[in-house]
């Protein structure tokens, strides 16, 4: 996570803002000498059954220039650390779930700009149980052997993430909420952001999705934040965190950006500025805030509710002291006219 170098000004409005992200969702891209090639969807979440046979499609584009001969290798990823980013790893021996994959083209030319769908096949056999992950990497078919990274882009290809489930008896599913805290528990001005730390201590993958309800006081619903709204998975046996932003303030800090990029400071931290929208000026957020965090999971049977609780200070300071200064000044303004006054009447 980023510190912010925040810069502010009492009597100027902030330069309006353009935040330019281009990302498209459930999409990949990955470039390398010349190799451009988009991937959708992902990830691809697949149930089936010990015994039977499920398919899926995989689609590359082509966004270079010339036709590429691409190949499809078959690796397997892990949770890295608590990002939620995935972590490939080459096949051992004992890896047999990566024989279970066939493909209709294993080699195949890719023309530029036009999508190509490739249709994957699982044969699960008697034995499976529970879950199995896949990374299906795209690269060209000339290459030498693909590196594993720690990212979904490696070199030289894109990888497609596959979860797939066997389902039998004895699947647990348990999530809960290890951590629910706010990056700081005093705060200026917004934004607030939110760190949900989940664990899954069963032995199947499982994506939790929820809310964040802000509250003050008696005053409830002030802001409702989703959590985890792309429908990230937990893999078994390990931690995740997400996390959610509270923004809708009144000034706010954003990202400060150079032709639709982020700014960065000469310590390599992004830099924000203060945007006053008097637009929004009713939403001065001042004083104590209670965070309500809600999520559901299905553990097979039911939706089961998680919950957590987190509260925090809004303390716009500096903008208190100068009021307070102003007030101030006012008061001995006032003070200085009626002892004139009095004087000259008591003169008189």
């Amino acid at each position: 996570m980023y510190k912010y170098k925040r810069h502010f000004s009492f009597f100027s409005a902030a330069v309006a803002i353009l935040f330019l992200l281009l990302v498209l969702p459930g999409q990949v891209r990955a470039q390398e000498a010349g190799l451009s090639l988009v991937t959708s969807p992902l990830p691809i979440n697949l149930v089936t059954e010990p015994g039977k046979t499920v398919t899926t499609e995989l689609r590359v584009k082509n966004n270079g220039s010339q036709p590429e001969t691409l190949k499809i290798d078959l690796m397997k990823f892990r949770a890295y650390e608590e990002t939620g980013k995935p972590q490939l790893l080459e096949r051992e021996p004992s890896d047999d779930f990566l024989g279970w994959v066939t493909f209709s083209e294993p080699v195949f030319t890719s023309v530029p700009e036009e999508w190509k769908t490739i249709t994957a096949t699982f044969t699960v056999p008697e034995s499976a149980s529970f879950g199995y992950y896949y990374a299906f990497v795209f690269s060209r078919a000339e290459d030498a052997d693909i590196e594993a990274s720690r990212q979904t882009a490696v070199v030289g290809g894109t990888a497609v993430l596959v979860l797939l489930e066997a389902r039998v008896p004895g699947a647990s599913r348990e999530i809960e909420v290890t951590e629910f805290s706010t990056d700081r528990k005093f705060y200026e001005f917004l934004p607030a952001t939110f760190n949900v730390k989940l664990r899954n201590s069963g032995n199947v993958h499982i994506s939790p999705r929820g809310n964040i309800f802000v509250e003050q006081g008696n005053t409830k619903n002030i802001a409702l934040l989703e959590v985890n709204s792309e429908r990230g998975n937990i893999l078994p046996q390990s931690s995740r965190i997400f996390q959610a932003s509270w923004k809708d303030g009144f000034p706010v800090y954003e990202q400060q950006t150079e032709d639709g990029r982020v700014v960065f400071d000469e310590n390599g931290e992004t830099v924000e500025k203060l945007k006053w929208d008097w637009n929004d000026a009713s939403k001065l957020r001042y004083g104590k805030y209670r965070a309500q965090l809600v999520l559901v999971y299905d553990d097979g049977a039911r939706d089961v509710p998680i919950e957590g609780e987190v509260s925090f200070w809004v303390i716009p300071w500096r903008l208190l002291l100068g009021l307070a200064v102003i007030l101030l000044f006012f008061f001995l303004g006032i003070r200085s006219t009626f002892r004139n006054i009095s004087a000259k009447i008591f003169k008189k």
